[in-house]
């Protein structure tokens, strides 16, 4: 770690690529759904990395801006700390595979979150922050191709293989040439479409072109929807100390 978009990705969200002589050549595999979901996910975003983002969302109800830092490594670890607004300062968040924690700006207490939890009033769960782990969560199958803003697309369904998934099923739309994902949408057990993923824009972001902005349409709730812009990325190994419930604790 969608809809109908100008550029479009896929989730949450969620790699790596086929087998290392496609890896070299950079030419993705179009028969794999496996390998075509990793490839998708490391162009979303790569395994070791920090970014600073920007998650602005729109609702009837309240509208907010959150900025936040996201520090991710290998094993399915990230941490994240709320920079912006105020009152939300201070709190962080880490993720160690499927074990998810959190504190709050005023207290250094540390209390274990879902993954299904939302980020303060957005359409994002925390789960859409992290690449989707297909090896363990869920079974990838091609399904179709269909045409994502006019251009065909292969259409991957991946399925929960265990209950505590972020998700029952979502349907992860990527380019054939390329693999670059262009739409993403999540479904609950019921087969209710809850959200829709789409990337607005892309740009060269830690030496590879990226989505850079992406909307989230909450389905569920009617008019709601959020825009994450990712401000800056860089690949970087982060110390394994960070990924810890103490270092969670130590930095309130």
């Amino acid at each position: 770690m969608i809809i109908k978009s100008r550029t479009t990705i896929g989730v949450c969200v969620f790699a790596s690529v086929t087998a290392l002589s496609t890896l070299a050549s950079g030419a993705p595999s179009n028969t794999d759904p496996r390998a075509i979901m990793r490839r998708a996910e490391e162009i979303r975003a790569p395994e070791t990395s920090e970014m600073k983002v920007k998650l602005d969302t729109t609702s009837a109800a309240k509208s907010s801006s959150y900025t936040m830092k996201i520090l991710a490594s290998t094993g399915r670890r990230s941490y994240s700390e709320f920079i912006a607004p105020a009152e939300e300062r201070g709190r962080r968040m880490l993720a160690l595979g499927r074990n998810y924690f959190s504190t709050l700006p005023d207290s250094k207490r540390v209390v274990p979150i879902s993954r299904r939890e939302l980020i303060g009033n957005s359409a994002f769960a925390v789960a859409d922050l992290f690449q989707i782990d297909t090896e363990k969560e869920y079974e990838p199958k091609i399904t179709g191709t269909e045409t994502v803003d006019n251009a065909a697309a292969t259409r991957l369904e991946l399925t929960a293989i265990s209950d505590d998934a972020p998700y029952a099923k979502i349907h992860y739309y990527v380019r054939p040439a390329d693999s670059f994902p262009v739409m993403a949408r999540f479904y609950g057990v019921s087969g209710k479409l809850l959200k829709t993923l789409t990337v607005i824009s892309r740009k060269e972001l830690a030496g590879e072109m990226r989505p850079d902005q992406l909307r989230m349409d909450d389905n569920v709730t009617k008019g709601k929807f959020s825009i994450w812009t990712t401000d800056s990325m860089a690949k970087k190994k982060i110390p394994d100390r960070v990924f810890t419930r103490e270092y969670l604790q130590s930095q309130q």
